[in-house]
């Protein structure tokens, strides 16, 4: 049979998909139809519920709901995102669209029932089947972070001038932005070797930002003049930029826009196919790596088949037996403990933090990881593990002027949780 797949191919339309993060935006999309039929009144429900869900157009939910009346800017984002949810429902053919008359389909209407807002996975999952059906995107991010590197790891550093040992006052002339320039392109090259074996110069690549910089009248040519502070934060966005699509483009070769790049990372974080964080603990910047593959066939018990593709491959997530690995899981987090309590030089760290490194380590989603963590500490007050675990909420996400959620929360027995202290028992 495998013959019969030998010379068929999957044509991946990575940018056909719409410019959101969020799955939940699909259900008060849905929910809203099935509440209306008018384009005006379907909008007016969605803005409440986008409110309610506390939902934002970035990566990070809110940690409030914001006044209900919405003028001016805001507005037209809003009616952005809803336009974007209404053509990426249509495409998946949940909606039927006539003039300004806008109805439920048949498969529209099963995919909403199917939601449950303290169990979405499943809803999340029935979206999922219908988005690689029809655009494959998962497919290929997978397959683009193991053809850039074996373990699937994408590193994409960043480090501010404070990060490298240089203070803003300290950059007085265009010369001191270019020693910044320079220190970061050295550091750039050290992570590449140091954290994914890729040997890279980019020399050249640094000259033609400088370049770009003096030609867009950002950066001065004479070295020795005083540098435009009142340019800085503008330089060190598009140093940032560059190098996010240099990498990318260049070093990983995967031919896509930096935005539909995040979204398809994002959107895979809540499905368990890609993890992505940019607060890992000892590296500046963003990483990104696969806790899913796409094979024929695997012989490890521990990955879950979750779509087949014409190729005769399916994509199979890292979903382990949680009785199983549950031993392992403890040592990790102790260890990842420790490796934090030492850098940090506390006895409580951060536990989204240490989900990173675990996560990481393990090749595991954030909920598994929160599950995992669950039980462990359930064992732990009935007396049934090696180690101590102490769980505490240091300041509520309400409790803080941050208007997102940057971080997945964590939520033991209903309660959200923070800092964690661990300790072996004698």
């Amino acid at each position: 049979m495998a013959s019969l797949f030998e010379n068929m191919t999957i044509d991946s339309k990575l940018g056909s998909i719409k410019k959101f993060y969020f799955f939940d935006y699909f259900y008060i999309f849905l929910k809203s139809v099935s509440i209306y039929n008018e384009r005006q009144k379907i909008f007016d429900n969605f803005k409440v519920l986008k409110d309610e869900h506390k939902l934002a157009e970035s990566r990070f939910k809110k940690f409030v709901s914001i006044d209900r009346e919405v003028a001016g800017v805001k507005l037209v984002r809003y009616k952005y995102t809803f336009n974007e949810v209404l053509e990426e429902s249509l495409l998946y053919k949940l909606i039927n669209v006539e003039n300004d008359k806008i109805s439920l389909t048949e498969k529209g209407d099963l995919i909403l029932n199917i939601y449950n807002p303290r169990f979405p996975d499943e809803f999340y999952y029935s979206i999922f089947v219908l988005m690689e059906q029809e655009l494959h995107g998962f497919y290929q991010m997978v397959k683009y972070c193991y053809q850039a590197n074996k373990n699937g790891l994408l590193i994409f550093p960043m480090y501010s001038p404070m990060k490298l040992d240089m203070r803003r006052g300290e950059i007085k002339t265009n010369g001191d932005m270019v020693r910044y320039i320079r220190k970061l392109t050295t550091k750039l090259q050290d992570d590449l070797i140091h954290f994914i074996f890729i040997s890279r110069n980019l020399t050249e690549a640094r000259n033609n930002i400088i370049k770009r910089l003096i030609e867009n009248d950002l950066l001065g040519e004479d070295l020795n003049e005083a540098f435009n502070h009142q340019k800085y934060n503008v330089i060190l966005k598009r140093l940032r930029d560059f190098w996010i699509n240099y990498f990318l483009k260049e070093i990983y070769q995967i031919p896509l826009s930096l935005s539909f790049f995040d979204i398809w990372c994002y959107r895979g974080k809540q499905l368990g196919i890609i993890n992505i964080t940019e607060f890992y603990y000892n590296f500046d910047g963003r990483i990104v790596y696969p806790t899913s593959i796409v094979s024929p066939n695997v012989s490890n018990s521990d990955f879950k088949n979750i779509f087949k593709y014409k190729t005769g491959e399916f994509l199979f997530i890292h979903d382990p037996n949680q009785d199983k690995i549950q031993e392992r899981f403890s040592r990790v987090i102790y260890d990842s403990y420790i490796d934090l309590r030492v850098h940090y030089n506390s006895y409580f760290v951060n536990i989204a933090d240490l989900r990173d490194i675990v996560c990481y380590k393990l090749k595991i989603s954030n909920k598994i990881f929160q599950d995992l963590l669950e039980k462990l500490y359930l064992l732990n007050i009935k007396g049934l593990t090696t180690i101590r675990i102490s769980l505490e909420a240091d300041r509520l996400p309400e409790e803080t002027k941050a208007m997102y959620q940057k971080r997945d929360p964590i939520v033991i027995e209903g309660s959200f949780k923070n800092i964690i202290a661990i300790d072996l028992k004698k």
